[in-house]
């Protein structure tokens, strides 16, 4: 039987961070912490590593289409698939930010809504089935507006 897995993106900081963990003290199997920057999330590996705890990490830029292909295809070879996804990736801009709205906007949704969707679109298929061996997967998503027009068939209450 392979081992479990769970796949938080975006989590060198902030609710990512909280949710790896939380799933490093509650969860039997491998927690992969994943940032876009190596350097911050190695850190933030060696920062639980402070705790007791012992996430693994995987690069992934949800920018990039070819770190999503090369994650999934990391997670796939090596667990067979993903136990759980939790699609914490995103961006926001600070209220005082000066960039122009029209750019906040394009960038927020190439983030947000474009590169999260291809998220899904190549780790949906890596969900474990749920069976006798594996426990049922389970897929948690964050739930935010613009989030809502990729995952309208999802249940965010």
């Amino acid at each position: 039987m392979l081992t479990k897995v769970a796949v938080v993106t975006g989590s060198n900081k902030g609710v990512g961070l909280a949710v790896v963990r939380a799933l490093c003290k509650q969860w039997q199997g491998d927690v992969y912490l994943t940032a876009r920057d190596v350097g911050r999330g190695q850190a933030a590996v060696e920062s639980l590593a402070l705790e007791g705890l012992k996430p693994l990490f995987h690069q992934l830029n949800i920018n990039d289409l070819n770190s999503i292909k090369t994650a999934a295809a990391f997670f796939k070879e090596k667990y067979g698939g993903v136990d759980i996804l939790i699609n914490n990736a995103a961006i926001a801009f600070k209220a005082a930010d000066t960039t122009p709205v029209a750019v906040q906007a394009e960038v927020t949704l190439r983030t947000n809504f474009f590169a999260s969707r291809d998220v899904l679109t190549h780790f949906l298929p890596l969900i474990k089935p749920g069976g006798t061996n594996t426990p049922k997967s389970e897929l948690i998503y964050r739930c935010t507006p613009t989030h809502y027009l990729s995952t309208k068939h999802f249940n965010c209450s």
